[in-house]
């Protein structure tokens, strides 16, 4: 199993003061980031108005009038577990209540056919024949009463084109690449998966992502890389 990236959202109420986030990171994650900007649109609360960047790890934060996002596209898990809790006292010690939290990674299974595998303990047997050439799933439950965890699977096929130029030296765009022309390196499944705590949100007055939580929802990110994700996969079970 390949991790390709890992990344948390933290939910706060309206905060725009710039000059003040950039010291808390710079402050909070010393020598993390070697460069931020400023972006100039800032009329939608959802579009990042700050942006932080590592070029060498590959990681960002993302930062609106309403949420943080860090991602990590180069994943190591014992590294974005400790950036996460200290962007998150970051943020509680300086007076931003996070209302809730989600933790996200996408990664994928190398596996022979993968199609075949990635249906065979989830669909019913109607469904399954050999004119099935596509499978998504995606699965959510509560966990806990406290967490929502979310996991979907796709079966995907990582291609080569040996012919992608066009007689002008263009490159042919997908639509008008036929699989006779392509070679299937390899077959993979591809999975998404997220727990987040706004089960607690919606079902809790004045709720917010209180550290234990937090610290719950990484073990149980963690385990579940181990654990359920192949179970999901192998034996059907969620």
């Amino acid at each position: 199993m390949r991790l390709n990236y890992l990344s948390v959202t933290f939910w706060f109420n309206y905060f725009d003061d710039h000059s003040k986030f950039i010291e808390i990171i710079n402050k909070y994650l010393e020598n993390e980031f070697e460069e931020h900007k400023l972006l100039e649109n800032t009329d939608n609360y959802f579009q990042p108005i700050l942006t932080f960047a590592n070029n060498k790890t590959k990681s960002n934060i993302l930062f609106s009038k309403i949420n943080l996002q860090y991602n990590m596209d180069l994943p190591d898990l014992a590294k974005f577990q400790k950036n996460v809790l200290a962007i998150y006292e970051a943020l509680t010690e300086n007076g931003i209540e996070i209302l809730h939290t989600a933790l996200f990674t996408e990664g994928e299974m190398q596996c022979r056919n993968a199609l075949t595998h990635v249906t065979q303990n989830i669909v019913n047997s109607k469904i399954l024949s050999s004119d099935l050439v596509d499978a998504n799933f995606k699965f959510g439950k509560k966990y806990d009463d406290i967490f929502y965890k979310i996991i979907s699977l796709m079966n995907k096929s990582k291609i080569d084109i040996p012919r992608n130029l066009d007689v002008n030296n263009n490159i042919t765009p997908m639509p008008l690449v036929s699989w006779k022309d392509v070679n299937i390196k390899e077959e993979i499944i591809e999975f998404f998966y997220e727990i987040n705590d706004k089960l607690s949100f919606d079902s809790t007055f004045n709720y917010h992502t209180i550290e234990s939580y937090l610290n719950k929802m990484l073990y149980i990110l963690k385990n579940d890389m181990q654990n359920d994700i192949k179970n999901l996969i192998d034996k059907g079970e969620f």
